[in-house]
């Protein structure tokens, strides 16, 4: 009996050796995909950029990687010329931390295009106040996100993959200077002063300089939310200025509305030229709808974009077509009207931290020096873009 009983344990006890191994490896990946399913995979990759964070430490309170890449293949097929190519269109990288709670201090370099340097000069570099939630002061090399629908939008979170032709050609890009932000009740305002002139890092004050205003209103109108915004820009064209476009005053008028799914903003934008440059004006509309939402994840999402913009000079010669990458066709093209519409659609991964974007745009700069076009064909965009 004995021998029988001892028998049955060792099989027992050989069956657990077998069994137990082949349950522990089953758990394990069950417990893996819960884990990512509780949090997202891709909030647990977001949160190793956070290096740092405790609240109660009263002299550092965050420390961060952060950066963005955009890589986006072009092709051109105009009248005039064909053009095609892939292009890192920003890699910047850098780090920011909160000190004291209430400092923010941020630098972020650029990665050259080829890599070849691999360093191409600071994005930005910048210290930012915010006593209160409702108020900031910042001071350093900034992105110019300050005035008008499109240049307000950092380029992580915009909806097509250049901003329109009169904005790229009406506002700055990256200033050095002073701006505050804030907001009290329903209004909002900004107001900076900057250099007019800029270098790879910071400035030698040489180029005079350039002042924004701005205020807004919570004006939802017809949209469930949404405000109205107006904005000035004042360039004092001294000769060496390097910073601003050559326009002394430049105004916008701008509404954003947002209905559930679908957004709308309308842009009316003028500049007065300055050093032979004629005065121009514009307006861009730019409807968004997100119709489908967790495709393949939860909370990922497609995005319908489309773009109308129409900008006209007072004299001849007075509008350029975009450096990207109609330019790329008809080098410094010129003219004195210019029409385009854009349609795309966005896969949204994570947000506009992660995303897939596709576009078309079709344009057409007419030209009255020469009684013709300077250029009349489609653009046709696909790329990623990702920051941290």
């Amino acid at each position: 009996m004995r021998p029988r009983i001892g028998r049955h344990i060792s099989a027992g006890l050989l069956l657990s050796v077998i069994v137990l191994p082949a349950v522990a490896q089953d758990l394990e990946p069950t417990t893996f995909w819960k884990r990512i399913e509780d949090k997202g995979i891709y909030e647990r990759i977001w949160e190793a950029t956070r290096l740092y964070e405790n609240e109660d430490n009263p002299v550092l309170e965050a420390l961060s990687i952060i950066g963005r890449y955009q890589g986006q293949y072009w092709s051109v097929n105009a009248d005039q010329g064909n053009a095609a190519g892939w292009e890192n269109r920003r890699f910047f990288a850098g780090a920011e931390a909160v000190l004291f709670h209430d400092f923010t201090v941020q630098v972020q370099m650029k990665f050259s295009e080829n890599f070849d340097p691999i360093y191409d000069g600071l994005f930005q570099a910048f210290v930012k106040w915010s006593p209160v939630e409702a108020f900031s002061l910042s001071a350093g090399r900034l992105d110019f996100n300050f005035a008008g629908l499109e240049r307000t939008v950092s380029s992580t979170k915009i909806v097509t993959f250049e901003r329109g032709q009169l904005s790229n050609q009406l506002w700055p890009g990256e200033v050095v200077g002073v701006v505050a932000q804030g907001q009290s009740g329903a209004f909002f305002y900004r107001a900076g002063v900057f250099s007019g002139s800029v270098g790879e890092e910071f400035t030698t004050f040489a180029g005079g300089f350039g002042a924004v205003a701005g205020v807004g209103y919570t004006l939802p109108l017809f949209y469930q939310e949404g405000s109205l915004h107006l904005d000035y820009l004042y360039n004092n064209g001294n000769p060496s200025n390097n910073a601003f476009e050559p326009y002394n005053h430049v105004l916008s008028l701008w509404h954003q509305g947002q209905s559930g799914p679908f957004g709308l903003g309308v842009d009316l934008t003028a500049g007065h030229g300055i050093e032979g440059n004629k005065s121009v004006l514009g307006v861009t509309v730019l409807p968004t709808y997100v119709f489908w939402k967790d495709i393949v994840r939860k909370d990922d999402a497609l995005e319908a974009v489309l773009r109308y913009q129409y900008a006209v000079s007072d004299g001849d010669n007075g509008l350029q077509l975009q450096q990207r990458y109609e330019q790329e066709v008809v080098p410094g093209g010129l003219g004195h009207a210019y029409h385009a519409i854009y349609a795309g659609i966005n896969y949204l991964i994570f947000g506009d931290r992660f995303k897939l974007m596709t576009g078309a745009e079709y344009s057409v700069m007419k030209n009255s020096a020469v009684n013709g076009d300077t250029y009349n064909g489609w653009t046709y965009l696909a790329g990623v873009r990702l920051y941290f």
